[in-house]
């Protein structure tokens, strides 16, 4: 099930602010990536959304694995992730790219550009350590709960490990008591506590100063 529509691109925020590239997880861009951007924008932040699915989104895990196994394997929907990096990267500013899940993984893809790579990464329990030997990007975050089946222990250090040894400064954000997907309102594991305490990190990290 490959995106129907590789340009589905939408951006909110002002022209001038400087970027986030906010990748979906493998429900699609639901209602609550919506909300996400909606609040970067509200710190001064301009945030681009790829619609890997084009415009569909995912009703059950099963549907929703399917659709993130095809679309890692879609060369369009790869291309489309890629020219949105290029985008930011041509702005010359710093930038930062955000994912959950499935988005997550698609972020850490975009480490080992050198300088069109993104200065900062926000994650959330997802990821993989940067490919290549030019990785610039200075700063990751990771937003992980504990005992996470979709993203394991040897996971998180093979990402912890492999930003270090880049050298990034990496921030491990733990969350008791939550699973995969609690920052995501409407998710089988949305947790609205846990969710409000990483939106906090999550702004005074990437909030543009006044």
């Amino acid at each position: 099930m490959p995106t129907t529509d590789p340009d589905a691109v939408t951006t909110r925020g002002d022209a001038r602010s400087p970027g986030v590239l906010l990748l979906h997880p493998w429900w699609g861009v639901t209602p609550a990536m919506r909300w996400w951007a909606d609040q970067l924008v509200s710190v001064g932040r301009r945030v681009v959304v790829p619609d890997l699915y084009g415009g569909a989104t995912a009703a059950t895990v099963a549907e929703a694995e399917a659709r993130a196994e095809a679309t890692l394997q879609d060369p369009a929907a790869l291309s489309l992730v890629q020219r949105c990096a290029d985008g930011l990267a041509a702005e010359a500013a710093p930038w930062a790219a955000m994912g959950f899940s499935m988005g997550a993984f698609l972020a850490c893809n975009l480490a080992g550009r050198g300088a069109a790579g993104p200065d900062q990464l926000v994650l959330f329990y997802g990821g993989q350590a940067p490919q290549g030997t030019d990785v610039r990007t200075r700063r990751v975050d990771l937003h992980v709960p504990p005992d996470d089946p979709w993203f394991g222990d040897d996971e998180l250090a093979a990402v912890e490990a492999g930003f270090r040894d880049a050298g990034a400064d990496v921030i491990v954000y733990r969350y008791e008591g939550c699973g995969h997907w609690f920052a995501e309102t409407g998710s089988p594991g949305y947790e609205p506590a846990a969710a409000d305490l990483a939106r906090d990190r999550v702004l005074e990290r990437l909030s543009v100063p006044a």
